[in-house]
């Protein structure tokens, strides 16, 4: 959970943010200086237009006042002092080919030579008039006059044109004053607002001298409206640089977190296969006891699992939680029917990081398996021992045992006259007899067992094998019948080993159904899971109790007062000898299936 932690608050790695940044930061920069270019650009064209409309405003207004009310000097002048009183100009001004002053805004300043005069060559005049001729009429630059920058918009200055000169010359006689006046104007000169060394203004004179009109716009307010809209460029460069790293580093802890939930969802899965595949069963517990999960071999053992755990479970639990610490028991449960399971289980508290307990687990084996091969051992070893008995004992039993069934045989045939007396000799015989079958049922269980395989036919085997207790069957009324559905019509195995696997067998079922009118079934049919042959002998006699069944198989364990508790024991040799299994289902008073499995190798081999 700590590796998961720091993978999910950690996204995104610094390399990738740095890729990001390498990646965006010059593309949001282009782009941040491209518009503060044309920002820029964008002003400094409204500032020329802002001073060609001056310039061609003052002379559209000068050109009308010198041909339509002969204006002077005086006019002129005072005509660019009123059009330079808006904030934005800094200042207006006309002046000769060589600097000299002859009208500004700042009265001052006439007569006198501006020193800011660009160079102005023939070559350069050239250069103007063929932009004349073009349409470039107005030239700009940047200035700093008395510490401030101004932007300042200059050209000739010719208001009065040849063609339009002509179309009104014959203006000035309509007003009826003398052309003399117009070109020196009142008082001579224009006082003041002439200057010294200031020349008549006339149309010819505009038209025959070389002048220049310069308009100054103040840059003050411009550069700070400038500097705002490139605070405010900046802010939206950094804005979307800020909203497209995020947006891209977001893309990228997406998809590491597609990435990271896909991955988990495998471990996930993965981890799921592992536990419901496990081998061992594994429950878990929350703190109220109640089960949480399962996996399929704990569901295989235990069968359907209740709601709240097993009182011992509960038990283990409550050690757990003094102790904190993992708990290994062998443990019995009831399960099937208050039917108990013998468990290996290991149990252990589900801490959290402040070691708080937040459920249980519960690991755990059947040791059913392990305890039925530990009896099968203890029955082998018990069956070695018998073993070892009957081989030195059997034949010092069988030679007195002679001598007994001689003498009594002779005395019933002494005494035949005599009832009770031959009844008595008749008893001994039969006695004799009956522990002479206890000893060669001893020495057949004792010494090793030789099995010859060979090609058997099924049904005929099964039919001769009933054969010899038909006397028996036809006694007790006892209906018997034969299914016979297998593939196989023959098997290899040991005929006469079957043969008295199968007469135990009938007999224990004969015996079964004493007071009955019974039925015996023998029936063969595949067993589709591993291959193997089954022969399965029912009966619908009385049944075996289920404390019996684990012992049937036991020497010498017998129901019947008659009986040597031998006989399932040699069924259950043999049928180990011929590499098969034999099982019981029973139940009081339902009667018995005995069920035999053998290799289902037929006789070719297959």
């Amino acid at each position: 959970m700590k590796f998961l932690k720091k993978k999910i608050s950690a996204p995104v790695s610094p390399l990738m943010m740095t890729g990001v940044l390498v990646v965006l930061l010059p593309v949001f920069a282009f782009m941040t200086l491209d518009r503060m270019e044309k920002q820029e650009e964008h002003i400094r064209e409204r500032v020329l237009v802002r001073g060609i409309s001056l310039i061609r405003t003052f002379e559209a207004g000068t050109r009308t006042g010198m041909l339509t009310m002969q204006w002077g000097g005086q006019r002129i002048q005072a005509m660019l002092q009123e059009t330079a009183v808006q904030d934005d100009i800094a200042y207006i001004m006309i002046t000769d080919a060589n600097g000299r002053i002859l009208a500004h805004s700042d009265p001052e300043k006439v007569g006198s030579i501006y020193s800011g005069l660009p160079d102005i060559t023939p070559a350069t005049r050239e250069i103007q008039q063929e932009n004349h001729r073009k349409g470039y009429r107005v030239f700009n630059r940047t200035r700093t006059v008395d510490g401030e920058p101004v932007f300042e918009v200059y050209k000739r200055f010719a208001p009065m044109k040849m063609g339009f000169q002509r179309r009104h010359s014959g203006m000035h006689d309509m007003h009826g004053r003398d052309k003399d006046d117009f070109h020196r104007g009142k008082k001579g000169g224009f006082g003041r607002y002439g200057g010294p060394g200031w020349k008549e203004f006339s149309p010819g004179f505009f038209q025959q001298e070389e002048h220049y009109i310069f308009a100054g716009l103040s840059m003050v307010r411009v550069e700070a409206l400038q500097k705002r809209k490139m605070r405010d460029i900046i802010g939206r460069g950094l804005l979307f640089f800020t909203l497209g790293c995020a947006g891209i580093i977001c893309l990228f802890a997406f998809q590491a977190y597609r990435s990271a939930k896909t991955s988990l969802d495998r471990v996930r899965a993965f981890t799921d296969n592992v536990i419901q595949n496990m081998p061992s069963g594994l429950i878990t517990l929350d703190p109220d006891y109640k089960v949480t999960s399962a996996n399929r071999a704990a569901r295989d053992i235990l069968g359907a699992l209740p709601d709240k755990a097993y009182p011992r479970m509960i038990e283990l639990a409550l050690e757990m939680k003094e102790s904190k610490t993992v708990v290994t028991r062998e443990v019995g449960l009831k399960v099937f029917d208050n039917e108990e399971v013998r468990l290996d289980m290991t149990a252990s508290p589900i801490l959290d990081d402040e070691a708080r307990i937040q459920g249980f687990i519960f690991l755990f084996r059947d040791l059913t398996q392990l305890a039925a091969l530990k009896k099968e051992v203890e029955t082998n070893r018990r069956l070695a021992a018998i073993g070892k008995l009957a081989g030195g004992v059997a034949h010092e039993i069988r030679n007195p045992l002679s001598s007994i069934k001689g003498f009594a045989t002779y005395f019933a045939k002494r005494y035949e006259n005599e009832a009770d007396d031959a009844e008595t000799a008749r008893i001994m015989v039969q006695e004799v007899e009956r522990i002479n079958r206890s000893i060669t049922q001893l020495l057949e269980f004792a010494k090793p067992m030789a099995v010859e395989e060979k090609p058997v036919a099924l049904k005929p085997l099964i039919r001769h094998s009933l054969k010899l207790v038909s006397h028996d069957l036809e006694k007790k009324a006892i209906r018997s019948e034969i299914r016979v559905n297998t593939r196989l019509e023959q098997i290899k195995t040991d005929p006469d080993r079957i043969n008295q696997v199968l007469l135990n067998l009938y007999m224990n079922a004969i015996n079964a159904m004493e007071d009955q009118k019974g039925e015996l079934i023998v029936e063969v049919r595949d067993n589709t899971e591993d291959g193997k042959v089954e022969i399965r002998v029912t009966d619908n006699g009385c049944g075996i109790a289920p404390k019996d069944l684990e012992e049937i198989y036991d020497p010498y364990f017998t129901t019947r007062p008659d009986g040597t508790g031998l006989g399932l024991s040699i069924v259950h040799r043999i049928v180990e000898n011929l590499r098969g299994e034999i099982r019981v289902e029973s139940a009081p008073g339902e009667g018995a299936a005995f069920i035999v499995r053998l290799p289902g190798s037929g006789a070719d081999g297959e």
